[in-house]
């Protein structure tokens, strides 16, 4: 009897499936290539054998323009360079939907890099043995902060402020801070821009660089004949109208699915039209994989309100905080407070996944409330992927 694997690996039309992924990093990035040649010229300083010093950057711009995969692909490059030439450098990433504090990071950079476990120290003790360790082993780290608009900007900044453990002109942690630009704005209020040396905007895709970008990613993802120059100008015509590459890719993607999932060796008209449907360029693809299991109560509440039939345009915290406490007994989780519940809807909108308003009152009445709503995803396809992490997230406790 022949594998089921073996057969979707024989039939399919995937030349490399994980170059469609968020995850994969190309080895060329078409049209970014001034913003690769600055930061190369902003970090090239950490090379310098003889004096160690700190660079701190900002990339900032909106969903899908290449902000972590420019960030990525530079400090890659750059630990390898350092590793040639006897450097001792090392890189670090931190996303902030999993790493929200600067404690939480602290922990995760001295377990991953010096084998220090992290609990039952304050910040500034953890810092303290990183100071040293940085000294003694003569390293600098090169610290990648995505998604920093989930921290506090007092927390990006009291990482900065390591650098000040070392003597005066030496620095030897130096931080890329990766955020939108309306989250970059609010830190500008506190003395952070005062730290950052250079900063690089990234601006929507125009439709000629997106064609250049999608037309790369298709000739590293499938087989010759797969994708036809009209179904891939498809593709380019619906992500051109974000400015969002993440989104064409993933379109490819799902188009590479379909056409496996019905056994034909090309990726026809209809199977973008479907593809376009299910895939939401307001989202990154593992999202709800990065909430906390209270968050994901929080979204199932909403969620599951707005897909009631007759698709209701949004919710009040009132309302979705009953929801939340059913559903946190139906899934045996502590629920918390009215307030907390608040934080976990401030930590959503900010992922993008809900909106959150205050209006006045419908009835005219002194007073305002405050509603919610969803972004322009349907409310089914939330429930649905809220309900898949929920799952994986069970399945891994019991595993």
């Amino acid at each position: 009897m022949t594998n089921l694997f073996e057969k979707y690996t024989t039939d399919s039309v995937f030349r490399d499936r994980f170059s469609l992924t968020p995850e994969y990093v190309p080895e060329e990035l078409p049209t970014r290539e001034d913003e690769q040649t600055r930061m190369v010229e902003a970090l090239s300083i950490l090379l310098d054998p003889f004096r160690p010093v700190a660079v701190n950057i900002a990339i900032i711009g909106p969903a899908g323009v290449g902000k972590t995969t420019l960030a990525k692909k530079i400090t890659s490059d750059l630990q390898s360079y350092a590793t040639s030439q006897n450097i001792n450098l090392e890189t670090h990433y931190v996303n902030c939907h999993s790493f929200r504090t600067k404690t939480s990071i602290l922990r995760r950079l001295a377990t991953d890099k010096f084998n220090i476990q992290g609990r039952g120290f304050s910040d500034e003790e953890m810092m303290e043995m990183l100071a040293k360790k940085l000294s003694r082993e003569n390293k600098r780290i090169v610290l990648t902060i995505d998604e920093a608009g989930m921290l506090k900007p007092e927390d990006i900044l009291g990482l900065m402020h390591m650098n000040e453990l070392f003597p005066p002109g030496v620095g030897r942690i130096s931080i890329i801070i990766i955020t939108r630009r309306q989250q970059w704005s609010l830190m500008l209020n506190t003395h952070l821009s005062g730290r950052v040396q250079d900063q690089i905007n990234m601006k929507k895709y125009t439709r000629e660089q997106l064609k250049k970008i999608l037309s790369y990613r298709a000739q590293l993802g499938f087989y010759a004949g797969v994708l036809s120059d009209e179904v891939l100008e498809m593709i380019v015509d619906i992500a051109a109208t974000t400015g969002n590459a993440r989104h064409g890719i993933e379109i490819m993607l799902r188009c590479g699915m379909i056409a496996n999932a019905k056994k034909t060796s090309v990726i026809t008209p209809e199977f973008v039209r479907a593809a376009k449907n299910e895939v939401y360029p307001e989202l990154r693809p593992d999202v709800f994989n990065d909430l906390k299991m209270n968050e994901l109560m929080v979204a199932l509440s909403i969620a599951t309100i707005l897909s009631k039939s007759g698709g209701l345009v949004h919710t009040t915290i009132n309302e979705a905080y009953q929801v939340y406490k059913m559903f946190c007994e139906q899934y045996d989780i502590k629920g918390q407070s009215k307030a907390t519940f608040r934080l976990y809807l401030d930590n959503l909108a900010q992922l993008g996944i809900v909106i959150s308003q205050v209006k006045p009152m419908p009835d005219g009445s002194r007073g305002r409330r405050s509603i919610i709503t969803l972004h322009d995803i349907p409310a089914l396809i939330v429930k649905e992927r809220v309900e898949e992490a929920i799952k994986k997230k069970v399945q891994n406790k019991l595993d």
